[in-house]
């Protein structure tokens, strides 16, 4: 009988050793099937063709496909909904962006969602906003956009694809950066303002890579880029930096997974995600596009989002943003 009793103990300590390392194998051979990344936005756009882009190489370091899913609605929360009600293994995962990270969270109760419903694994790319101004201002320099807005004796006014979205908020940022007031024309899409703006409508905008074809064609003057560096795609205009002005836009796209994935999993994620995006091909890729690399860390993304958030609900509380319809 004490030979039981001490022999107990030590089966009972085998069988948690085993266990152990068994979970432990388990995370190691991490992942052991396809990862699910879902998109919630329609194929075909800025955000699809980024993922299309970086998700095979990521499938290709990790061993596993990666599956890109499109889950649009609702502005990006039936798709980002359905990664936080995942199962916390990592082998669900989803596109992030400011709209979904800062402005919505802000500006719509019923949006239900934040960053501290998902755990970041990086910023994979900065994009690039363009300041574009009607052509029969007849400027072409943001020097003289700047002089006029200041000294018309009407108000200038600007469109954006909505009220309360980055565009929004990033255009009152360039008012007060430049020193002037204009009047919020909000639109459904970013499509319609171009075309508004084109036809003298509005008299400027920041816009994204959607905007060239009109810069091209002489129907915009683009003015100054807000990016770290001249973009590819438009190597002609200078950035606000050059211009000796402190203005930078929020535009980047991000991939986080549901809050509680282990930390090792969100380690192998981020440093996956981080080799694909330092290929030469991805990186030609992009910089064809007009878009930065990033590849930053999950501590960073986090930062940002929240230094972001900040930035923006101070702009609510002062009275600069105003959320109408």
């Amino acid at each position: 009988m004490n030979f039981l009793n001490r022999l107990r103990p030590m089966l009972l300590g085998a069988a948690a050793l085993s266990l152990a390392l068994a979970a432990g194998a388990a995370q190691a051979a991490w992942p052991e099937r396809p990862i699910k990344l879902i998109v919630p936005y329609p194929p075909g756009g800025l955000t699809d063709v980024v993922t299309r882009t970086i998700g095979d190489e990521v499938g290709r370091i990790l061993g596993q496909p990666v599956v890109v899913e499109n889950r649009a609605g609702a502005g990006g929360k039936i798709g980002l909904d359905a990664v936080k009600r995942a199962d916390k293994d990592g082998y669900t995962i989803g596109l992030a962006v400011p709209a979904t990270m800062v402005s919505l969270p802000l500006t719509d109760k019923n949006f239900g969602l934040s960053i501290q419903d998902f755990d970041p694994i990086t910023i994979a790319i900065e994009t690039y906003t363009v300041l574009v101004a009607n052509p029969q201002l007849k400027i072409s320099k943001l020097a003289e956009f700047t002089e006029q807005a200041k000294r018309s004796t009407r108000k200038f006014n600007y469109g954006t694809p909505g009220a309360g979205t980055s565009y929004h908020f990033n255009t009152v940022r360039l008012e007060r950066v430049l020193g002037f007031q204009a009047t919020h024309v909000p639109y459904k899409g970013e499509g319609p303002a171009l075309s508004d703006l084109a036809s003298g409508q509005i008299d400027f905008m920041i816009a994204t890579n959607t905007a060239k074809a009109f810069i091209d064609s002489g129907r915009l003057t683009a003015l100054a880029v807000a990016a770290p560096q001249r973009v590819e795609v438009l190597p002609q205009v200078p950035t606000f930096r050059e211009l000796g002005i402190d203005f930078t836009t929020d535009g980047w796209v991000g991939y986080v997974a549901p809050a509680g994935v282990p930390t090792d999993v969100l380690e192998k994620l981020n440093a996956a995600f981080s080799q694909a995006l330092k290929t030469p091909r991805i990186q030609q890729n992009f910089r064809a596009m007009g878009y930065t690399v990033i590849a930053n860390s999950p501590q960073e993304f986090r930062r940002i989002v929240e230094q972001s958030t900040q930035r923006y609900a101070e702009l609510i509380r002062s009275g600069a943003i105003k959320l109408e319809n």
